[in-house]
């Protein structure tokens, strides 16, 4: 036996590790919430919450920072940072259901946010929060910014969608109205003639094919939904679908939720003035509420950035680098960077396939669920061989 002293970085696999070192059995399923350390950020405490919080973090062994002036209640309001064994986190969850204000109601959030949950639905299939799953580009459309006329005859949209499955896409998002910067804008019927076709096809050559329908147009979607598709993905404002929210109800319809300045986008250059990635995560908690309050809470909805809409190209790589931070979430959180301008502004044209690969494989080892992609066999090939490293 080495008797030399030596030190390695823990790994993510604490019951592995526990184990390895022949920790008692008997106590291993209680202990390992000791050795798995927390960090989350908290949103718009009061300043009377933030001193209460950390009182309760500091009474359980760790601590809260809060703003400097809520401890004399100098500011009306104070965000939070508590960083604490799994453990630790647990009993605050305990102690907050005790307290008073919107305390209690602050424990049950985080308990949700301590215990994910493991699977989420589409349709009739079942996805698992840790696999990440491509949904494959089809735009039926004469002016998209990068496969613009590649389907928008009938049967080789119908063709093409069935190799992207073929190749392993999960979902074919289907889109008949582009959403590129000046693009010119359709009405529900030009774009209903588009796709309706082609969603009903796809649907008889594969009933088990999972399709997303990209639109902003409720009349579309439920035209669309009664063909078969199972996902709206929504690049604008998701009140604009209210008057169809019983259908969407009936249908227990996904809906993605984008971050988006409308449609097409505007330019943009500066960068965002403050936290982006704190500001997307914002419009999502309010959108989820929203959406929760209409009724439309059974199905979680799916979460997209919203990559090349209304954001800087500084901004967009922000929102890459710092995708595990919308895990908290609870909801399937999609990235759609495949051929976007941010890349081709920053390295040109040429292999932009390549360096989207390069951000997808960062995107996957952050734990997001949906890559948008339009080069499906080799994200499908990138996913198998991260498959034998997670």
């Amino acid at each position: 036996m080495n008797e030399q002293i030596f030190i390695k970085k823990l790994s993510d696999n604490i019951t592995k590790e526990l184990e390895n070192i022949e920790f008692s059995k008997n106590y291993l399923n209680f202990a390992k919430d000791k050795y798995i350390s927390l960090s989350f950020k908290i949103f718009n405490l009061k300043a009377v919450e933030a001193n209460i919080l950390k009182q309760t973090c500091l009474s359980l062994g760790f601590d809260a920072a809060v703003n400097r002036d809520a401890v004399t209640c100098k500011c009306d309001f104070s965000d939070a940072i508590i960083c604490g064994s799994k453990y630790q986190l647990l009993k605050l969850c305990e102690k907050l259901s005790l307290q008073p204000f919107r305390l209690k109601s602050l424990g049950k959030f985080l308990f949700e946010k301590i215990n994910p949950l493991s699977t989420y639905k589409i349709g009739k299939h079942t996805f698992n929060f840790q696999k990440t799953y491509i949904m494959g580009i089809l735009n039926v459309t004469p002016d998209s910014f990068s496969d613009g006329g590649k389907n928008f005859n009938q049967d080789v949209a119908v063709e093409n969608a069935l190799k992207m499955v073929e190749d392993g896409a999960n979902i074919i998002d289907i889109g008949g109205e582009s959403t590129r910067p000046n693009s010119i804008p359709v009405s529900s019927e030009e774009e209903c003639r588009r796709i309706l076709p082609v969603i009903s096809e796809l649907k008889k050559s594969n009933p088990e094919v999972i399709i997303s329908v990209d639109t902003i147009h409720p009349e579309t979607i439920v035209k669309a939904l009664d063909l078969g598709a199972d996902i709206l993905n929504n690049v604008g404002n998701v009140e604009i679908f209210e008057s169809v929210f019983d259908v969407l109800r009936e249908y227990k319809t996904p809906i993605v939720i984008t971050h988006s300045d409308g449609i097409p986008p505007k330019p943009v250059t500066e960068d965002y003035q403050g936290d982006i990635v704190d500001k997307v995560y914002e419009f999502f908690v309010n959108k989820i509420k929203y959406l929760e309050d209409k009724g439309l809470g059974e199905n979680l909805p799916i979460l997209d950035v919203g990559i090349g809409f209304g954001k800087s190209v500084n901004n967009q790589f922000e929102l890459i680098k710092r995708a595990d931070e919308f895990l908290t979430l609870n909801c399937p959180i999609l990235y759609g960077i495949s051929r976007k301008s941010f890349i081709f502004k920053t390295f040109g044209l040429e292999n932009r396939d390549e360096i989207t690969k390069v951000y997808s494989q960062s995107l996957v080892s952050k734990g997001v669920n949906i890559l948008r992609v339009h080069d499906v066999k080799s994200h499908a090939d990138l996913l198998k061989y991260l498959d034998k490293i997670s």
